[in-house]
């Protein structure tokens, strides 16, 4: 296989980089910001400029559904996309992920987790605490703190997300075996359609 480059969300940038150096030792990682799943278009437009400057070089998208035409990108000659919804079902597995979106569960992932105010109150608007907790409460039965360990559960953080949406917060131990099958997969399908 020729050089191999990650290109992925920050969303997943601690786990990811617990994971995949050790496997896929000299790969490159290239962690996209977060935030660009707020706004799809740009994302799609960062997506193809990396992949523009990694031609040439096997490139795995490690994403979900993120933008309308996450699937073409992950045709393109020499690149391949993890097989999930989004980041919750890759750390979840499917079965998991969708059992939780059927129970209307809002998951929380540590590194939105950490920037919780910036997602709710600088992308998606909710200044007005009141508004919030009827969107959330209109739209969703429970938030998940998907707890993967490798940092402490941020306890005052999930006490301030509490206190702003009036619901309280579930936290989830999560392996990150999903997470892991599921990249292995791409890279082995990857392998496949190397010549």
């Amino acid at each position: 296989m020729s050089e191999l480059s990650f290109l992925c969300c920050s969303v997943l940038r601690k786990e990811l980089e617990l994971l995949l150096p050790p496997r896929y030792p000299g790969a490159e990682l290239v962690f996209l910001d977060s935030m660009l799943h707020m706004r799809p278009r740009e994302l799609e437009k960062e997506l193809n400029f990396w992949l523009e400057r990694k031609a040439g070089r096997q490139c795995v998208l490690v994403y979900g559904d993120c933008h309308a035409h996450m699937r073409e990108d992950a045709r393109r000659p020499g690149c391949v996309r993890t097989a999930g919804a989004n980041c919750g079902e890759l750390l979840l597995g499917r079965d998991e992920y969708r059992r939780l979106r059927n129970e209307r569960a809002f998951l929380f992932l540590p590194e939105w987790t950490e920037r919780w105010r910036e997602v709710f109150e600088s992308q998606l608007g909710f200044v007005d605490r009141e508004l919030a907790r009827e969107f959330m409460a209109e739209t969703r039965k429970r938030l998940v703190y998907l707890d993967t360990g490798l940092q402490p559960p941020p306890v005052p953080t999930l006490a301030d997300i509490e206190e702003f949406f009036a619901m309280e917060v579930e936290m989830l131990p999560v392996s990150l075996d999903h997470l892991s099958q599921a990249i292995a997969t791409a890279v082995r399908r990857l392998s496949a359609e190397t010549p």
